[in-house]
Parts: structure tokens; sequence; C-alpha cells
């Protein structure tokens, strides 16, 4: 029972972690900012994809089997233009 009440407390924060850190990214905000960030995360990884036209990041965690997501998109200039995902989680 022990075992299963830590799981489940780690992945709620997981998941707080994910709704929050998106939620600091807003159109204009630079990548490198949001990198920085998404480091101090503890709960959460995220991946990178460098395709064309523009960078984009997914930020998600383990505990939740990488379903439950943020995707960062980036312009050319290497500026937020869209987040998507992170506004599903009841805290």
């Amino acid at each position: 029972v022990l075992v299963v009440a830590v799981l489940g407390f780690f992945s709620y924060e997981a998941g707080k972690e994910v709704y929050f850190l998106c939620g600091n990214f807003k159109q204009g905000v630079s990548y490198s900012s949001v990198v920085r960030q998404l480091d101090t995360a503890n709960l959460s990884s995220y991946t990178i994809d460098d395709s064309e036209p523009g960078r984009k990041i997914v930020l998600s965690s383990p505990l939740h089997f990488h379903l439950f997501r943020c995707n960062i998109n980036f312009n050319a200039e290497e500026l937020v233009i869209s987040t998507t995902g992170g506004e599903a989680w009841s805290i």
C-alpha cells in the first residue's frame, strides 16, 4: 500500500511539473529560456525535434508513460510560436 501511495504522489507531482512548466512558455519566449527552465525539471524529461521550419520540444513524464505532454513549437528565429497540451491536468 505504501508503494502505491508513493507512486501516486510522484505521479501527481510529475503532472504538476509538466503543467506548470508548460504554462511558462508563452508566445515570444526564446528557445534558450525554455531549455534553461526545462533543465530544472526533476520528474519529467523533454525531446527536441529539429525539423523544418522550426524546432519543437515535447515535455512529458515517464511516470505518466509519456502520455501527458506539452508541445512547444518555435519559429525560425527560435521564439515560441505556440504551446499545446499541459492544460488537461487538474490540480
